[in-house]
């Protein structure tokens, strides 16, 4: 039963792993065609309030980057602690 459950947290991890560095790809293409249309614009104004959008995105990116690192993290503890949990059921003394 653990098993399958340990299964189903490692697919979903990788799961939410691949939709942030699908999510990343997409605001980082929205970011480049934004800091190029930035440029193109006369107006101060409009200039400016794409330069903002472009600066939350790069935001939004730095966002993603923590939350991979957080679940990466998260997933080596968790391995960690089921090796050490099945070492410990794998040496415990046994009833005769």
């Amino acid at each position: 039963m653990r098993k399958a459950s340990e299964l189903a947290q490692n697919e979903r991890a990788e799961k939410t792993l691949l939709a942030i560095k699908e999510c990343k790809s997409y605001l980082e293409d929205v970011e480049k065609e934004l800091s190029r249309m930035s440029k193109k614009f006369s107006n101060k104004e409009i200039g400016q309030g794409v330069g903002f959008a472009v600066t939350g995105i790069h935001e939004a990116l730095t966002y993603l980057a923590i939350v991979k690192r957080v679940i990466e993290k998260t997933e080596r503890i968790v391995a960690k602690k089921h090796i050490v949990s099945d070492k410990e059921t794998d040496y415990s003394p046994r009833d005769p």
